[in-house]
């Protein structure tokens, strides 16, 4: 078996085009993957950055809410020496809200309140004792409310509202209606 010049020749230049070609695709490539390597680098940076950044303001909010909660304790007892005074009892016995009423409890309205009724939850003190699993297993009966009771801190404006601790729920989530 012989082989032929002519074939030998288009192999060579064939090998070589496929050597050009591949290098001439493989250069963008490179230049791609090391533009896209530094602004992967760049932004894992910025989002150290982020959570340190945040990690301080947790603290700083943190810091805040101890300095705050002494305060906002001293008010609700003026609040209710004066309440008891002015013959208001049941402010004075530290019971401004209706622990019936749900819809006290911003972000809960009418149809929210509909669904926790129907799930037996009826008083904002039942609301206040729940734990983590509590609050998932009745989350997860909410049907269209899923996900309410953690992204309106539901859970810790009971808490507030059944301790009394009116000024607290007044500076953290607004003025009680």
């Amino acid at each position: 078996m012989t082989i032929d010049s002519t074939l030998i020749a288009v192999a060579i230049i064939a090998l070589f085009l496929g050597l050009f070609i591949g290098f001439a695709i493989r250069a963008p490539l490179k230049r791609r993957a090391a533009v896209l390597g530094e602004r992967i680098t760049g932004l894992e940076r910025e989002r150290a950055t982020l959570a340190t950044d945040r990690d301080r303001l947790l603290g700083e909010v943190k810091a805040r809410d101890a300095q705050i909660r002494p305060l906002s304790d001293e008010l609700d007892k003026l609040r209710r020496d004066f309440a008891r005074s002015s013959g208001n009892e049941a402010v004075a016995e530290g019971r401004p809200v209706n622990p019936e009423d749900l819809k006290q409890i911003k972000g809960i309205g009418p149809k929210f309140a509909d669904k926790l009724a129907a799930a037996g939850i009826t008083r904002i003190d039942q609301i206040a004792g729940w734990t983590e699993v509590d609050a998932q297993v009745i989350d997860g009966q909410m049907g269209e409310f899923k996900g309410r009771i953690a992204s309106d801190q539901i859970i810790e404006q009971a808490r507030l509202l059944h301790e009394g601790r009116l000024t607290e729920y007044e500076t953290r989530f607004g003025k009680l209606a």
